[in-house]
Formats: structure tokens, sequence, C-alpha cells
């Protein structure tokens, strides 16, 4: 998985309102295996651990899951990436769980094997371009301040659901000079919209969403326009009884914030 791919492609399906960092961008840029065990930091302490075939996508898939459950967005988060042969990966991921009990680890792949060897990290990368710098979460006191709390914790996240999480199958090897950007087939392309399109509901999560179904709407519920997504993954924003799009982009969060921007100069009102 390229960088460009893992960022681009990967990026623009989530709400992050926040470009990647820089330092990001170079840490997938590293020579290293596609398998292996990634680490999400926020603030001061380490959140999730995971395992993954894909290394240089999952962690934003799994940032994407996660981001939003932080009341505080503007914290500073990182990620730190381990890669290991696929037969080590339960044994790291479970000895890390293990270690620093994660709040989002909810399971563990392997108690028995979770007093093994912990992931030997080869880079940690600010996540945010609006940080000074990564996160606390890896600083040397603030991890051992970590594993002491999770030591004397009786009852860690993993503890209190003991599901085996399954280890994904590991995608086919990218042939050469094949393109970077690959569209989904074309009877998975409702899938792939779906992957971030927002259900109608009330309340309505964002101050802009992107709806299944393709209308544009604001948080208290006014249809403002629609959306279309290009066979590039460039999402373009439609304002009502417009044909041609307003505003075109592949990171979704910066495109809604524009159509917020845009919404609030025409209207005079401002989106709570």
């Amino acid at each position: 998985m390229s960088r460009i791919r893992a960022l681009e492609l990967g990026w623009h399906r989530y709400v992050f309102l926040r470009h990647p960092h820089e330092e990001f961008d170079e840490l997938l840029s590293m020579p290293m295996g596609s398998s292996g065990i990634y680490l999400i930091g926020c603030a001061k302490e380490i959140v999730y651990v995971g395992q993954s075939w894909r290394l240089k996508e999952r962690p934003i898939e799994s940032l994407g899951r996660y981001y939003h459950q932080v009341p505080d967005i503007s914290l500073p988060w990182s990620i730190a990436l381990a890669p290991c042969h696929p037969e080590e990966m339960d044994e790291r991921e479970s000895t890390a769980i293990r270690c620093y009990a994660p709040k989002f680890n909810t399971s563990i792949p392997s108690v028995a094997k979770s007093q093994g060897r912990m992931p030997e990290v080869i880079g940690v990368a600010a996540v945010f371009r609006d940080q000074d710098g990564p996160c606390g979460a890896f600083d040397p006191e603030n991890l051992k301040r970590q594993m002491e709390k999770a030591r004397t914790n009786p009852t860690p996240p993993w503890k209190r659901k003991r599901t085996r999480r399954k280890t994904a199958t590991p995608l086919p090897r990218r042939k050469k000079g094949e393109a970077i950007f690959e569209a989904p087939p074309e009877d998975d392309f409702d899938s792939f919209k779906r992957s971030f399109a927002i259900p109608h509901c009330s309340p309505l999560p964002f101050k802009i969403n992107l709806c299944e179904g393709g209308d544009v709407v604001t948080r208290d519920g006014e249809i403002i326009g629609v959306w279309k997504l290009g066979e590039d993954g460039q999402v373009s924003f439609l304002p009502n009884d417009d044909s041609e799009p307003l505003f075109t982009d592949m990171l979704l969060g910066l495109l809604c914030e524009q159509i917020r921007e845009w919404h609030e100069a025409n209207t005079g009102d401002v989106i709570s």
C-alpha cells in the first residue's frame, strides 16, 4: 500500500477537518513490510493498539473510528508503526494491549500470548499538521505511567469483553506499474460510497453531513445541495439547482468546511 493511497484514498473518508502532518507522510514512506502492529496515541496516552496486513492504511481507518469518541477533537495525536512477521502479530499485539490497557481495546487476540514480545517500533509521527509535534503518548515517562496504571487495573478494557478478533485476509500484491488509485469495481461502488456517507438520522452528527442518497444536510436538517463521488476518489458539492460542482476535494473534512463557510456567508446564519 503506497503512502499516497493511504493518505489520499483513506484520509478523505473521515471528517477530521485537519490536514495530515508531513511527519505522518514520512513515516508511511519508510521501507517496511506490509504486516505488523500500530499504536495510536492521543494526548499523553496510548488509546488503541492494532494489527494489520495493511500497515500503511489500517491506522487511518482505526483513527477515523475513534477520533470522534474523544470529546476534545483539538488534542494532538500520534501513530507508531512496528512491522513484524504475520506469525508474530498476535503475540506482539496481545502483549502491548496487556501492557498499556488502551481504552479502545475491548478485546485481546490471545491472552496466552499476552506476556511475550512487545512491538518493535520503527517510527512515531504526529498525525495532524496543526500539532507542534508528536503527542506525549510515546514519551518514556508517560509510557511508564500508563504501564503502571495498567498493571494495577483489575478490570482493563480488554478483560471486560474476551472476544478474539480474527486477523484480516492479506490484500493481493500490487503489480509493477499498476495505478496508485484504484476505483472500486462498478458493482461495489455503492458500498464504497456508504463507507463514509452518513445515514439520514436525528440528530445529525456534523455541521455539514454528506448523507446516504446524495443529500448535503446541515445539522438542523436543511438540505442545501447534493454530493457526488467521482471514480478518481474526488467528492464534489453541487448547491441546490446548480448543475456544476461548486467545490471538489479529496479530503472529505475540508470539503465539508468549505461548504459550511459558503453556506454561512450566503445565508448569514452560523451553523451551531
